[in-house]
């Protein structure tokens, strides 16, 4: 009777996993924009309580800001264009951190950087 609870308690958190992997890859994916605001002010809001030792109000306001910030100026032309430029550069920066040489390190930060930029276009266009 045990392992049968938890075998199921295991497939469990395997599907939640799986459905938050999911989730937030359909969310990347879909709609980047949204995507980069909420994970920049999460990170902010962290740096703020962990790092600047603010009290939490204070850091989940600053999250918040950092959130309405990043949509607004992503909604402008000229925002937009720049936040995509430097997120889709850093990204494909990651991207070519696991090749396995400098050719391919340059092919892929140059393929990375051209994906990562349609995928904001497609995502402003939606």
């Amino acid at each position: 009777m045990l392992s049968w609870l938890f075998a199921e308690g295991l497939l469990l958190a395997i599907g939640v996993a799986f459905g938050l992997i999911a989730a937030v890859g359909g969310l990347f994916f879909g709609h980047i924009i949204l995507f980069y605001s909420i994970l920049l002010s999460v990170i902010s809001g962290i740096i703020a309580y962990r790092m600047l030792h603010l009290h939490g109000a204070f850091a989940l306001l600053i999250g918040l800001a950092v959130f309405f910030l990043l949509m607004l100026l992503q909604s402008t032309r000229a925002g937009f264009w720049i936040i995509g430029t430097i997120m889709s550069l850093l990204w494909a920066v990651l991207f070519s951190l696991f090749a396995p040489d400098r050719i391919w390190q340059y092919t892929i930060l140059g393929l990375g950087f051209v994906g990562m930029l349609l995928l904001h276009l497609k995502a402003r266009d939606s």
